[in-house]
């Protein structure tokens, strides 16, 4: 197990949380929109679609499942770094807790593209490295003092990774090629909350809590969303491309999914969580190996499995009460 210094977390995480308050207003699905050089316009009209409406961007056909990589289960990560682990045991390789290392703002969890290790990564862009994952540096390692840092991709490799604030800056490590930012294309935000890469190193897309879209470097323009006129939405929360690097899956807190390019559509918006109501906390979603299906992360631990996703279980379901999970990757 590699990890990065014990000094890198610092105590910030816990505002992630704000993006997870439930909305006053009941919610509508938001409208794919088109984007253009590499900003994202705003759009939609007042009917309230019950679904997604594609008005642009590439029309690409979902994309055949591939063959399925076996998952025997997965493992969710709270925000003090304790490691949650369904279905195989095996598919443990350590947590923060277990090292002794007392944080609170761990931000998210990634799988290695084998499914035998994971990253963590904390708001100040501490990095750590479990299983077979490859510890490539981190921000505390640079001495950048930070406490925004939103998320982190790995390359295809595993062999590097992107970081990214909620202000667009991104930072590249190992043999991730850094593409760009917002804040060198001159955007102004602090609501980034998600970073996904392509397939090639070569590019990446920044989503922010309003749905908006950014691509850089290799990654195609696929569209973007926008809550219709009128209307209050959720709050988007993740996204992850595909294997072919040509399509999105977005979750905003509520559970919609939104598909964009050759991303093929499972189901979303859970009818009730465990409280027998639809969940308001979605914290991110992760697809199964094959595309064939993905899960969605409640932060008090909840899954909803969908397509070929199995569920193994919940920490709902077994009677544990947490309200700061921050991910989850499933395990082979």
């Amino acid at each position: 197990m590699r990890h990065s210094r014990a000094g890198d977390g610092v105590v910030d995480a816990g505002r992630r949380c704000l993006l997870l308050a439930a909305l006053l207003v009941a919610p509508v699905a938001m409208v794919v929109t088109a984007q253009t050089a590499g900003a994202s316009t705003v759009g939609g009209s007042a009917t309230g679609p019950a679904h997604f409406v594609v008005q642009g961007g590439r029309s690409i056909a979902p994309q055949a499942v591939r063959p399925r990589a076996v998952s025997t289960g997965y493992d969710m990560v709270g925000s003090d770094g304790g490691v949650f682990v369904f279905g195989q045991a095996g598919g443990f390789y350590g947590s923060l807790p277990a090292l002794h290392i007392h944080v609170t703002n761990v931000v998210g969890m990634v799988g290695s593209a084998d499914g035998r290790g994971y990253f963590l990564v904390g708001s100040d862009g501490g990095v750590f490295a479990f299983g077979d994952a490859t510890f490539e540096g981190s921000l505390p390692g640079l001495g950048v003092k930070v406490h925004n840092i939103v998320g982190l991709v790995p390359s295809s490799d595993d062999l590097g990774y992107f970081l990214v604030g909620s202000d667009g800056g991104v930072f590249a490590f190992g043999d991730a090629t850094f593409e760009g930012s917002l804040p060198g294309a001159g955007v102004s935000t602090d609501s980034v909350v998600s970073i996904a890469g392509t397939p090639d190193n070569q590019g990446y897309w920044v989503l922010l809590a309003s749905g908006t879209i950014y691509h850089f470097g290799s990654a195609p323009n696929l569209g973007s969303l926008s809550c219709p006129a009128g209307y209050v939405c959720g709050k988007t929360v993740s996204l992850v491309s595909t294997y072919t690097g040509m399509g999105l899956w977005v979750v905003d807190n509520f559970g919609f999914v939104y598909v964009l390019g050759d991303a093929p559509y499972w189901g979303g918006r859970p009818a009730s969580d465990n409280n027998g109501s639809p969940p308001t906390d979605i914290t991110s979603i992760v697809p199964t190996s094959d595309d064939g299906g993905y899960l969605l992360v409640g932060a008090d631990g909840g899954l909803f499995a969908f397509g070929d996703a199995a569920f193994h279980g919940s920490l709902p379901s077994l009677g544990i009460s947490v309200s700061n999970i921050v991910g989850a990757v499933p395990t082979a």
